[in-house]
């Protein structure tokens, strides 16, 4: 587990802790101090209030990405707590999709944790009951849902589920009209199918033609792999995809979001007006899912919304995103209890790996205790998706520099370090103007 990270970009090192830190739901308070999400910045935003969410023109969303589903009994839940239990808080998840009944569910990628054709064939009935209750579904291709399972294979699949408009005859992309919102539903795995995000030449035409299509509205872009998280950075190739004049052809088309995932745990991003909100992992981290608004703006309205860029934006159309925690006591109370006890166990095993390295370098008593708590109150933070805006007290605490010295050499340190001065945005909730 060790390397040698003063040699690397912080950047590369995201997805070596992938599965040994993000994918970790701890929610309690263990013996020497690590204290991961607990609930006390878990509420719905302020948003959720806003007059828009009743509005009967507008649209409105649930969004997950990275299900990962799958009935395989041997995985390993220690790292992801609710793949044990995937069968049950998919359950729950589709309860709460049927009766929040929003006018589209929408689903970026790695439906299932590999493709395998048994996962595949238990999750599509759970999927056809959302179609069956009348909420559309939008959803894209995953670079996992590619592990055992060929394009031809997904389209038989899934494209039974969804309603496409216009198809890329060179990709699984296709676009989704709902309320007068243009989806782009991109397949980026088409030029290297289950191993990284890029479009071809062909489908970078096609993207282009039906950005120039649909230009007077408003058209929200979806992929699995990432558009601007580590733009122009090292290291981001196994996450961003590679298409470099991708960013500045949505903005040209008139795009002002972008719903992506992959990296399994909630972030927000922005460049040059183009927003990109990455969903989180259900079955880990917060156990969240995302609401979407996207309506337009009446007389008398006072349209010059302040985003968080910085900028005040008149538009025609207002966007309002909130996360939230799924509701699985609601939907699934057994299932809520296991997970809870899954996840107690997974904040131990972390709170044993922050121990056993704050050890071996030296660090003990009182100022490991500090440190522990520190590293506690980053995760709550983070998982939380409230990162941006606890990254000053983060920093300013007397243990900050000692916790990411020491855990510096073991990748942990660079990543929070990296995390802790380049989060910008709240992750939890997003208004902009179109």
């Amino acid at each position: 587990m060790k390397t040698d990270a003063k040699t690397k970009n912080p950047l590369q090192l995201i997805l070596v802790i992938v599965l040994t830190i993000l994918l970790v739901s701890c929610r309690e308070k263990t013996t020497s101090g690590v204290v991961l999400p607990s609930g006390a910045e878990s509420g719905r935003s302020p948003l959720s209030n806003d007059p828009l969410w009743d509005d009967p023109d507008a649209l409105t969303a649930l969004i997950i990405s990275d299900l990962h589903y799958t009935e395989c009994r041997e995985i390993d839940p220690l790292l992801v707590p609710g793949i044990a239990q995937a069968p049950g808080i998919t359950d729950a998840i589709v309860d709460e999709v049927i009766a929040r009944h929003p006018d589209v569910f929408i689903m970026t990628g790695d439906n299932t944790n590999s493709g395998y054709d048994r996962d595949v064939a238990g999750l599509l009935p759970k999927l056809q009951k959302i179609k069956d209750s009348g909420v559309p579904l939008i959803i894209t291709t995953g670079n996992h849902d590619f592990d055992l399972m060929d394009a031809p294979t997904f389209e038989a699949a899934y494209f039974g589920l969804i309603d496409p408009v216009d198809r890329d005859p060179a990709s699984l992309s296709y676009t989704a009209i709902v309320k007068d919102v243009v989806f782009l539903a991109m397949d980026d795995n088409a030029t290297n199918q289950g191993v990284s995000g890029a479009f071809s030449p062909e489908t970078m035409e096609w993207l282009a033609g039906v950005l120039s299509k649909y230009r007077s509205r408003p058209i929200v872009f979806l992929s699995h792999h990432n558009v601007l998280y580590g733009y122009g950075q090292e290291g981001s190739a196994s996450h961003l995809i590679q298409n470099p004049e991708l960013p500045q052809l949505l903005r040209d088309g008139g795009v002002k979001l972008a719903l992506t995932g992959h990296m399994h745990y909630q972030y927000v991003s922005q460049q040059a007006g183009l927003w990109e909100i990455l969903s989180a992992m259900p079955f880990s981290g917060g156990h969240l899912i995302g609401n979407l608004a996207v309506g337009k703006t009446t007389a008398g309205d006072d349209t010059a919304v302040k985003d968080p860029a910085g900028e005040d934006n008149a538009g025609s159309y207002r966007i309002l995103y909130y996360a939230e925690p799924i509701d699985f006591a609601t939907y699934g109370g057994e299932v809520k209890d296991e997970l809870d006890r899954l996840d107690r166990e997974s904040a131990e095993y972390m709170d044993e790996v922050f121990s056993q390295l704050l050890e071996q370098k030296r660090i003990h008593g009182t100022k490991k205790k500090k440190v522990l708590e520190l590293i506690g109150r980053y995760f709550d933070y983070f998982y939380a998706g409230t990162l941006a805006e606890h990254a000053k007290e983060i920093k300013e605490d007397p243990s900050y520099e000692r916790m990411i010295k020491a855990l510096w050499d073991y990748n942990y340190g660079p990543w929070m370090q990296l995390t802790v001065e380049t989060t910008r945005y709240s992750a939890r909730e997003l208004e902009i103007s179109w």
